[in-house]
């Protein structure tokens, strides 16, 4: 009985959950492409390339009827490949889909863990991307981004905790400037 309340419509859905999971299905998408296009006996692949390029010159709307809708602005998909059985697109976001190695970090108001493989490091442009992923880990997010990611987690408390914060500001704003 309580695991059903604790699942029902009331509690709130992590929203970065829901992007990782829209990025992933848009990943899983092109690598199935990808792997029919080799299926079909395509033996030209790059080692590294943007979606729009791949999908010029190799895949096409025979093996992706529809492009990918990035669920974030920052979200861009590339593709990387060791040979014709090790192959992975990637976000620049939110990593590759099976990665050996893990990066939690804050996406603004959201968390994100990405996947990294480091089978594609000696890849210059993949290190790029891996060296970038490391820079997010350090990013500090705004208070608006804190408060919006606290509230998508725990809506109350956080109402709880900035009510606090705003009866002090007014607490300090009267025994200051009051006459």
């Amino acid at each position: 009985m309580v695991g059903l309340a604790l699942t029902g419509p009331g509690w709130a859905v992590e929203p970065g959950f829901e992007i990782t999971k829209a990025c992933r299905a848009n990943l899983t998408m092109l690598n199935e492409a990808t792997a029919k296009y080799v299926k079909d006996g395509n033996t030209q692949l790059p080692t590294w390339d943007k979606f729009d390029n791949m999908f010029t010159m190799c895949l096409g709307t025979k093996y992706v009827p529809k492009k990918p809708i990035p669920p974030t602005p920052d979200c861009e998909y590339f593709f990387v490949c060791k040979n014709l059985d090790n192959f992975d697109w990637y976000c620049n976001i939110h990593g590759v889909i099976g990665g050996d190695k893990r990066y939690t970090f804050r996406y603004h108001e959201y968390q994100f863990t990405a996947q990294v493989n480091t089978k594609y490091l000696t890849i210059s442009k993949y290190k790029t991307h891996d060296e970038n992923l490391l820079r997010w880990c350090g990013y500090v997010p705004t208070l608006m981004e804190d408060i919006k990611y606290q509230y998508a987690r725990n809506p109350f408390t956080t109402m709880v905790i900035v009510g606090f914060g705003l009866m002090f500001v007014w607490f300090v704003y009267r025994n200051i400037f009051a006459p």
